[in-house]
């Protein structure tokens, strides 16, 4: 089975980058500003309710205040009702004073409207006009319509001194309403029965305060023990009534535990204050939204996941075609389009190697090259003419020889460099599409003299238009070379007696193979580097191992890997993988396939067998 490592580390670095900013935003943003959002919101709504009930408190508070100054219990001298009165009647002028001086004295600017009821005369007195209970009741059901309670709440069977009575026109069908809220107590010289009231109106509450006016907010006075509504206000008050009465505390509002009922009792009624949090709050609304954002950005990520599923897609597709016909079961995929690159470079220089060799034997030996078998090798049909040029006292190393060669491709030439038989001389073989070389001449010049050459000498050959002429180019260039050295002669005498050729090679030999003998193991160990260490071009390193030792440097240097790995299966308890390093592989994919080539087997095989 293929290992697709670079696929797996791909979709693992695009998904990580898109979803460590998701977790950290859904943890730290998310999670937190809503709860701390509800927070916010609870403490509002909670000091929202607390201004309400003290405002309520407080307008109860003033009606017993103002019920104990007129009662015959004050000792108030100033008091209307004490003032040499003896007692009420039907004397109309004297019922005139009493609500004229009502009015200058006990004037009450927190309710809507205020009196008194004197259960002997069946009168209510206002700081205006004085009127009947029937009159009064009569007036209530005009303006909130029919209800029993207020019967009820005039009614002398109430009455009981010092006690507060409660009446509500509310009722579910109109939902505009007011509370009545009367303490008993007795006023006058002949402690008259008397029933002191406030009337107390949605508005007395709500506009009395400097709130904002929240939408969907609605409130509610409610009798704790019969679950009565007494009074409702806010911009839906009524419509939710049963919502209030029968629903939980916490309302799931976009999957979050939204705090819908918020109460807080009186300290001086029994009754408490309700607050309700309909679906067409503010706040609500402002969940809903943040909601819809949440699903926003759900879909968001999604689109986002499948971008970049295209993405990879794009990105790994010409790696799948370059990989999916390769056979491999260990490693990444570059690492084996690495192995077959390297693969193709040996097969590559070993091509070059052909075509040098083929070019070597016929400027040497006069053996015949067909031009056909050149043009097979790689050779532009286009090159028709040909040319030698000698460097004298200079070998170039592999990297000069790439280098050059690219420059000169540069100008519609081809290249081949190498060095004469172990002489201290390097051969330039031009194929060429223009019989004019003088550019490349003044290239070579140029070049030469910019490495600081000025003591080498270089010759150029004769150009000629066939192939098996070119020994004729690479002759004129010894010509030259011996007419220098006969002038060389005559001025100074060869003292210096050279070593001979074989001795040199054998020589030169000897030491390749300690060296390879102690560095085989690195994996970046090549030709190239080897052949640049000694002096030598390719070429001949690479003849000087099939002359000297019977096989290709490439083939000895992997014999003398895989007999180490063989030594190392045997003998220790490594695995493959190290193995594959300590042997000097790039790759052990590499290791398996060339273990296999040599062994027949795999690395794993082979040690079970043994």
């Amino acid at each position: 089975m293929k290992k697709r490592k670079y696929l797996y580390r791909l979709i693992a670095v695009i998904m990580l980058m898109l979803i460590i900013p998701v977790i950290l935003f859904f943890d730290f943003f998310w999670k937190n500003s809503f709860e701390e959002m509800e927070k916010t919101n609870e403490v509002y709504y909670d000091e929202l309710l607390d201004s309400y009930i003290a405002l309520y408190d407080e307008i109860i508070r003033d009606l017993n205040m103002f019920a104990a100054s007129i009662s015959t219990e004050s000792k108030d001298s100033t008091s209307i009702f004490w003032n040499g009165v003896e007692g009420l009647d039907e004397n109309y002028l004297q019922l005139y004073h009493v609500t004229r001086n009502l009015a200058e004295n006990y004037n009450q600017y927190n309710v809507s409207e205020w009196g008194i009821y004197l259960y002997d005369m069946d009168k209510i007195i206002k700081p205006s006009h004085t009127l009947s209970s029937e009159q009064f009741m009569f007036g209530m059901e005009q303006k909130y319509g029919t209800n029993g309670n207020l019967a009820k709440f005039f009614s002398v069977d109430e009455y009981k001194l010092s006690s507060k009575l409660f009446c509500t026109t509310y009722n579910e069908k109109q939902l505009n309403g007011c509370l009545l809220v009367g303490i008993c107590t007795r006023i006058g010289k002949n402690n008259d029965k008397a029933l002191v009231y406030f009337m107390i109106s949605p508005g007395d509450i709500e506009d009395s305060l400097a709130v904002l006016d929240e939408q969907g907010l609605e409130f509610y006075l409610i009798d704790e023990e019969s679950e009565h509504i007494m009074l409702a206000w806010g911009e839906n008050a009524g419509e939710n009534v049963e919502s209030v009465i029968a629903s939980e505390s916490v309302r799931k509002v976009a999957g979050m535990n939204q705090k819908v009922i918020y109460q807080e009792k009186s300290n001086y009624t029994p009754f408490s204050i309700v607050t309700y949090i309909s679906d067409d709050s503010l706040h609500s609304n402002i969940i809903n939204y943040v909601y819809s954002m949440r699903q926003f950005l759900l879909v968001t990520i999604v689109i986002m996941v499948f971008i970049c599923l295209g993405a990879i897609y794009v990105a790994y597709r010409p790696v799948y075609e370059l990989t999916n016909e390769l056979d491999y079961s260990e490693g990444s995929e570059f690492e084996l389009v690495r192995s077959i690159l390297n693969d193709r470079r040996c097969k590559i220089m070993e091509q070059e190697m052909l075509i040098m060799d083929l070019l070597l034997n016929h400027l040497v030996y006069g053996v015949h090259v067909s031009e056909k078998r050149i043009k097979r090798l790689g050779v532009d049909a286009s090159m028709k003419f040909y040319c030698v040029f000698l460097l004298d006292g200079y070998v170039l190393t592999n990297r000069e020889t790439e280098k050059l060669t690219f420059e000169i491709e540069k100008k519609q030439a081809r290249l081949f460099v190498t060095d004469w038989q172990g002489e201290n001389r390097s051969i330039f073989i031009l194929f060429l599409k223009h019989l004019d070389i003088s550019e490349i001449k003044a290239h070579f010049e140029q070049w030469k003299k910019g490495d600081y050459l000025d003591n080498c000498c270089l010759y150029t050959g004769k150009v000629v238009d066939k192939l098996d002429d070119i020994q004729l180019s690479l002759r004129s260039c010894f010509e030259q070379v011996r007419k220098k050295e006969i002038e060389d002669l005559k001025q100074v005498e060869n003292t210096k007696l050279s070593a001979s050729k074989e001795e040199i090679q054998k020589q030169m030999k000897d030491d390749i193979l300690t060296y390879l003998d102690l560095h085989f193991h690195d994996a970046n160990l090549s030709q190239v580097q080897v052949a640049d260490l000694f002096q030598i071009s390719n070429y001949t390193l690479s003849r000087l191992f099939k002359n000297q030792v019977g096989v290709g440097f490439a083939e000895y240097l992997v014999a003398k890997r895989m007999e180490y790995a063989k030594e190392l299966l045997l003998t220790t308890s490594h695995s493959v993988n190290e193995i594959s390093a300590m042997a000097g592989f790039a790759s052990i994919n590499h290791f398996s396939r060339t273990f296999r080539a040599f062994a027949g087997m795999s690395p794993s095989a082979f040690r079970k067998q043994s």
